[in-house]
């Protein structure tokens, strides 16, 4: 055999191991993510480690939160979180609703069953005491068929592999939004005290209510707070101690609310920017960014806008 001979058939054989070592690869890529692995790395994720907190069942329906916690520690393994118990971002909430339903009849027997699991889940940042909402009662309906001749083990098994593919997708949802739309400083988010930057002119505006979102917010303020804001006065000398309540009462909404409503901000320029992030229907933390953003631009001359933490210092442990 020449040299050049050599060379060639070298070269063929080498080309063809290559394509099919690259074939392989693919098809692992396509498999990984057909049965809902997902590659992830690392340093995209909002954060290395978290915990699986406590999952209140609130249903009949016995055993749900141990196989949602069990799925939901497989899922986030899958992503590349690593689970600990001592983890400083903790998930949690509650499965607050679990329908069996018979869809379908033949004869007066069921033939399709629905089940429809309901949970509201958030994200617990242990250090700072902040959460963020992640799923708010959102339906996971699943189906699943029985022969008119099955027996009662038979519809058993179905039902338990239907429950399971709901738990599934809900799993598959929350582990999503953390790691998608969860910044890697969430309790930047929030109101301090000193971002209430003109404390006597919120008050006033709060106090009189003469326009919608004023008075909204002032409806969802605890009893105790529409009393301070009623009895204060522009010589009041205490009304810088007001800062953190209102603080806490105004975090407690954009976690906990979506504030945007045509009428309610109808009298407010918004900005382009975030006109687009109302249409876009943000979830979990992008939807606490936008209630923020929504009364920073609402009350510019007495809240401060956002810190925006730099990539560098952002906590990632």
């Amino acid at each position: 055999m020449t040299k050049r001979r050599f060379f060639d058939y070298f070269f063929s054989l080498f080309t063809f191991h290559f394509l099919l070592f690259t074939f392989y690869l693919l098809l692992l890529t396509v498999l990984l993510y057909g049965c809902g692995y997902t590659l992830q790395s690392s340093a995209n994720l909002p954060f290395e480690t978290i915990s699986v907190g406590k999952i209140d069942n609130k249903t009949s329906e016995p055993k749900l939160q141990d196989r949602l916690h069990e799925v939901l520690a497989e899922t986030l393994s899958r992503y590349g979180f690593g689970v600990s118990s001592s983890a400083r971002y903790k998930l949690q909430g509650e499965i607050d609703q679990f329908e069996l339903v018979p869809t379908t009849e033949v004869n007066l027997t069921a033939t399709q069953y629905q089940i429809v699991i309901k949970a509201s889940f958030k994200l617990v940042d242990t250090e700072s005491g902040t959460s963020i909402p992640l799923a708010a009662s959102s339906p996971f309906i699943t189906y699943f068929n029985a022969n008119p001749t099955d027996t009662l083990e038979e519809i058993m098994t179905q039902k338990e592999l239907a429950e399971a593919s709901a738990l599934a997708n809900l799993a598959q949802t929350l582990v999503s939004l953390v790691t998608y739309n969860t910044p890697k400083n969430f309790a930047s988010l929030l109101f301090k005290p000193d971002d209430i930057k003109n404390v006597g002119g919120l008050i006033i505006k709060l106090r009189d209510a003469k326009d919608p979102l004023s008075k909204y917010l002032r409806d969802q303020f605890s009893p105790d707070l529409q009393r301070q804001i009623d009895a204060y006065s522009e010589f009041d000398y205490t009304a810088k101690a007001l800062k953190s309540a209102l603080a806490g009462e105004l975090n407690n909404i954009i976690q906990n609310r979506y504030l945007y409503d045509e009428k309610r901000f109808a009298h407010i320029m918004l900005s382009d920017a975030t006109t687009k992030l109302i249409r876009q229907n943000e979830q979990g933390a992008n939807r606490v960014r936008l209630n923020r953003i929504l009364l920073e631009e609402a009350y510019p001359d007495e809240l401060a806008k956002a810190q925006q933490v730099p990539e560098n210092k952002k906590t990632n442990k």
